[in-house]
């Protein structure tokens, strides 16, 4: 017997495997248009799928409560700048922030839009 013809051990454990299976293109389903592909594989899965439910429309300027429902923004300035809005701060007891708020809507009005900040 000759090295060619003999089979090695992995070449006659490859032939008593299963048949492979069949091809996507043998398949009833993959003959089929792509929807109705798509129906008969939802079918054969055995899983119920539900549309997810349609979204609310979206507020115009949707208002929550707390700082859940607020975004952040950061501005880089000048120290300097920075040094005057603290100051301004102090002299008029408020906040970085509710200076920051005023000064936002002052531009969203300059700018013709409502001031929402």
């Amino acid at each position: 017997m000759t090295r060619a013809s003999r089979a090695s051990p992995k070449q006659s454990r490859a032939a008593a495997r299963k048949p492979p299976a069949p091809t996507p293109a043998a398949t009833p389903a993959a003959r089929a248009a792509p929807s109705q592909r798509k129906a008969a594989m939802r079918a054969q899965s055995g899983v119920a799928r539900r549309k997810p439910p349609a979204a609310a429309a979206p507020e115009d300027y949707p208002i929550g409560k707390g700082r859940k429902s607020l975004k952040g923004i950061s501005i880089y300035m000048h120290p300097l700048a920075k040094d005057v809005l603290d100051r301004i701060a102090q002299e008029q007891r408020r906040t970085v922030q509710e200076l920051g708020l005023e000064a936002l809507n002052l531009l969203f009005v300059h700018y013709g839009e409502k001031p929402i900040a």
